[in-house]
């Protein structure tokens, strides 16, 4: 998947972050999301405090 800027890749991966906290299957691992280059290389990261604060904010 390509995006047109850095600001729609972190976007994404904030929603992707937000979808995470409500995956039980998912809280073992939980500590953030990663979102990888073409080579593998993490080109942005979103902290699971983010995604907490970003949807508390939402739920306002």
């Amino acid at each position: 998947m390509e995006f047109p800027n850095v600001e729609a890749v972190h976007d994404e991966a904030l929603r992707s972050a937000i979808d995470l906290l409500d995956d039980p299957a998912a809280e073992p691992w939980r500590e953030g999301w990663a979102v990888r280059g073409g080579d593998g290389d993490v080109i942005l990261s979103i902290a699971i405090d983010e995604a907490k604060r970003e949807k508390a904010a939402a739920a306002l």
